[in-house]
């Protein structure tokens, strides 16, 4: 399987890991900033967060590698927060601009 198919089998089960706060997907959200794939089965996630006092970012970063380690071809997934705020996907879904 290609870098590009492992990427966006990623991406979709990353769909199905859904904010509780927000009732809306991290990819739908914004989320994902990146997804990678650096080595043989290892894919790396940049995921980012609405504030660093967020409740539940261990259990976001946590259900982020669950869901990327349930693609097939995938044996590691490195989350990394690289950020916080809203991202624009997130302003559109609840008209906050």
């Amino acid at each position: 399987m290609s870098s590009r198919e492992i990427v966006d089998r990623v991406k979709e089960a990353l769909k199905k890991v859904i904010d509780p706060e927000l009732g809306v997907d991290i990819v739908s959200a914004g989320f994902i900033k990146d997804i990678r794939v650096v080595g043989d089965g290892i894919v790396e996630i940049d995921l980012m967060l609405t504030s660093p006092f967020c409740p539940l970012s261990d259990w976001l970063v946590f259900q982020t590698k669950r869901a990327a380690e349930t693609v097939n071809g995938v044996k590691e997934a490195r989350v990394k927060v690289v950020g916080f705020g809203i991202p624009e996907m997130l302003k559109k879904i609840f008209k906050l601009t």
